[in-house]
């Protein structure tokens, strides 16, 4: 159905929320700041970890040093959704290709693909190493669309984020939903997903 197919990585193909949520909570904890578990994982779903600094008005850029510090201490390693790997597996067996856009980090994005033997399944990542805006600014999806060449109509960008959807809807590329907790409404994707083996369909 399609033929390149751009992930989010963190909530899409891993299942890293937990270690992610931790950090931010942690994160806020060192600044004094006592917020609800709930409330806190809602904003990152629904907006972005911009919004949970905008929210308790603190620097971005300090507030993610300080975040990533907390992530980085965190022992857990965070594992791919079941499904994951044969699901890029049979885009690549099928002659189409997979590319990863990421807030987190390429180096721990490869690093986390290798453990699991998925490194050689994607062609490329793109993580803020790039200094592209972040999502749902489309400059990122715009550039792996215009550096391969791809058909916007054959190209689709899957996340668990209204901020992936966004960007693909503002990059003129199709884009798929992936809904695993129907914690969002009114995400307004080209198509929904409940699971990565679901994805199949889209093959």
């Amino acid at each position: 159905m399609f033929e390149e197919y751009i992930w989010d990585f963190d909530g899409t193909l891993y299942d890293s929320y937990p270690v992610i949520l931790d950090g931010f909570m942690a994160t806020l904890n060192d600044y004094g700041i006592q917020a609800d578990r709930r409330e806190i994982y809602q904003i990152l779903k629904e907006k972005s970890s911009a919004s949970v600094a905008e929210k308790y008005q603190l620097d971005f850029d300090e507030f993610t040093k300080v975040y990533k510090k907390h992530e980085a201490n965190d022992p857990r390693i965070p594992i791919s959704y079941p499904g994951t790997k044969e699901v890029l597996a049979a885009i690549v067996a099928n002659g189409k290709k997979n590319y990863i856009l990421t807030h987190r980090l390429v180096e721990s994005t490869q690093e986390l693909l290798e453990r699991e033997g998925m490194l050689h399944l994607v062609e490329e990542i793109v993580g803020p190493e790039n200094n592209f805006p972040r999502k749902p600014n489309p400059a990122a999806l715009n550039y792996l669309v215009d550096k391969y060449q791809m058909n916007p109509n054959k190209t689709v960008m899957i996340g668990d984020r209204t901020m992936d959807v966004d960007a693909g809807k503002n990059a003129g590329v199709q884009s798929i939903f992936y809904d695993l907790e129907e914690l969002l409404e009114d995400v307004a994707a080209d198509y929904t997903v409940r699971s990565v083996e679901e994805m199949t369909q889209f093959i």
